[in-house]
């Protein structure tokens, strides 16, 4: 009977401890993750068709430059087109991209007009917004939105003021909430560029400006490249050639026309042809302004572009090969550190072996306006990602990152972006609440623009401000005033109304401060002297605060704890942990039953 009773408990204590092991790895995570595909992302792009698009883009290039961006998404991929001014309007359906998909925006796209009254950004963002069933899907979550104008939807300034707020707030905390990045455009200088500077940051997406409209395509395809990994072949830009190796899946061309209607090439076996006399499987769509052609199992060789005028911009290639690329920010300051996780895997997207990786070089080139900021190549690891660190940037800017993949004549690329912000000046300001019209005291955390922007206020997160700086904001929070204002991922802060347009009125009692250019470690320093003392003054005049109160650890500490990597070890510790008490365990139960027979 006791031998009975014991062999229950036994069974017991066993299926127990496997339960325990089954909920620990559920609960950290499967050891092994399973791969995501290059092509699967959720794109959906807003285009502004307001009325004063007629000045910014009297040609109406959005239109070849859409039709550009959606030829070259890849099939299998989920994306949407929407055009908005008064309200939006969805011109392409969400759905997945195939040719009929792409036939779709093509023609779609040519509908696009600038007749709109307002420019209701909030409206667009709410009609294209992302579910917990897209994010639940897999698939890497991206917008990409142009305008050219300000959040307008009346003729009354408080109104619009309250849209833009609406806007940065809870419509943008949806996006940051599903983990989707949104990648704003700015047509000319005249859009609101705070705004949209404001709603890349906060969701690690990226900001630029376009000057004229002429610029546009090149900006969809470094949208495009910043959204999707678009494997290219290096072009030779001088004799306009390119080499295809065999067993290629397919590949598309993009050639900027420049007045060259009649743009021809050249295959791998010399033989010319055009749009109207294909010697391969093709499809040839031409616009304005370029020519998109994807071409199924090219033949290997040296291609060329035939044409007096017409450029090659980019080929890009399926098949062979995939990259598989993980960029830990799109976002930093100046003095913080990045680094691409970049992994090898066959057409079917299985990772390659320790053997089949032999003879693979990964080499990243950081770059700055075309001068090559630095370069390092290392080898493939083994049946982990290699990562690779990017050095220490000291200047903001947008940098561009060529990441290629190299075996023998079998060369790949990748192009990435990488924006660096200059870090904070501290402004003292004092500005009118519109619900009381009472002065409040603010501190305000400000970002320094590049140099051909006047400085804007801009909210810097905890979580991408520099150490220094995050610990300043833990240590203060229970200052009355004034009171450093600053965002989390969860909220958003409202910066302040520009002055060329009308809006709550605002007064500065100061001038902002900005950070000298010495090294990283003295501008934080100069930084944090500098709002500890303004603090301190402050202090003199407000409410007394609890004396000895504990002061909150540096945010950077909790966040290193959180890190990927630690995270993964502290799975496996777990794991193996468990493993081992149930081992002792069994080994205790069987000695114990022995003894007792």
């Amino acid at each position: 009977m006791y031998n009975f009773f014991l062999r229950q408990v036994q069974y017991r204590l066993l299926v127990l401890m496997s339960a325990m092991v089954f909920v620990i790895s559920a609960t950290f995570g499967p050891l092994a993750v399973a791969q995501s595909l290059p092509n699967q992302m959720d794109i959906r792009v807003l285009i502004d068709v307001s009325g004063s698009m007629k000045k910014t883009d009297p040609k109406t290039l959005r239109i070849p430059a859409l039709q550009a961006l959606t030829q070259l998404l890849p099939h299998g991929s989920k994306a949407g087109v929407w055009q908005f001014s008064n309200y939006p309007e969805a011109i392409v359906p969400l759905g997945l991209v195939d040719p009929q998909w792409q036939e779709q925006a093509d023609a779609a796209a040519q509908t696009i007009s600038s007749k709109g009254q307002f420019t209701d950004i909030g409206a667009a963002l709410k009609a294209a917004a992302f579910s917990q069933q897209d994010q639940a899907s897999g698939r890497q979550l991206h917008l990409i939105l142009l305008t050219d104008g300000m959040v307008d939807v009346s003729k009354d300034a408080a109104e619009n003021q309250r849209a833009r707020r609406t806007l940065l707030e809870p419509i943008l905390q949806q996006y940051i909430d599903m983990g989707a990045r949104v990648h704003t455009i700015g047509l000319s200088h005249q859009a609101d560029e705070r705004t949209l500077r404001a709603m890349a940051h906060l969701t690690d997406g990226l900001f630029e400006v376009a000057e004229n409209a002429d610029q546009l395509l090149d900006i969809f395809l470094r949208a495009l490249d910043n959204t999707v990994i678009t494997q290219q072949v290096p072009v030779q830009i001088d004799e306009q050639t390119f080499d295809v190796h065999a067993n290629l899946e397919s590949m598309t061309i993009v050639v900027e026309k420049n007045g060259d209607h009649h743009i021809k090439l050249r295959d791998g076996d010399q033989r010319l042809f055009g749009k109207h006399q294909a010697l391969t499987s093709q499809q040839w769509q031409s616009s304005s302004t370029h020519d998109v052609i994807s071409i199924q199992q090219p033949v290997a060789g040296t291609w060329a572009l035939v044409s007096p005028t017409a450029k090659l911009k980019r080929v890009n290639v399926v098949g062979q090969l995939q990259i598989l690329l993980q960029q830990s920010h799109q976002n930093i300051k100046v003095g913080q550190r990045a680094y691409l996780d970049v992994q090898l895997a066959n057409e079917k997207g299985v990772l390659l072996n320790a053997n089949q990786l032999q003879g693979f070089e990964l080499g990243v080139q950081v770059m700055l306006d075309g001068a090559q900021i630095s370069s390092q190549t290392q080898v493939f690891l083994a049946h982990k990602k290699t990562r690779v660190h990017l050095p220490v940037i000291n200047q903001e800017g947008m940098y561009d990152l060529n990441i290629s993949v190299v075996k023998g004549q079998l060369v790949r690329e990748i192009s990435r972006n990488l924006r660096v912000h200059p870090l904070v000046a501290v402004a003292l300001s004092e500005t009118l609440n519109p619900a009381n019209t009472a002065p409040a005291q603010d501190i305000a955390v400000t970002v320094e623009q590049p140099k051909a922007i006047t400085q804007q206020s801009m909210v810097i997160s905890k979580e991408q401000a520099s150490p220094a700086l995050q610990a300043l904001m833990q240590t203060q929070t229970s200052v009355a005033t004034p009171t450093v204002s600053v965002a989390t991922t969860a909220t958003t802060h409202e910066p302040q109304p520009s002055t060329a347009v009308a809006a709550e009125p605002e007064v500065q009692t100061a001038a902002e401060v900005a950070v000298q250019p010495l090294t990283a470690t003295q501008q934080i320093e100069k930084l944090v002297n500098k709002v500890k003392s303004q603090l301190s003054s402050a202090n003199a005049t407000a409410p007394s605060t609890t004396v000895g109160a504990p002061q909150a650890e540096p945010q950077v500490i909790v966040k290193a704890a959180l890190d990927p990597e630690n995270l993964s070890y502290s799975r496996w510790l777990v794991v193996v942990g468990a493993g081992l008490l149930l081992l002792v365990l069994l080994l205790f139960l069987r000695r114990s039953s022995t003894s007792t027979t």
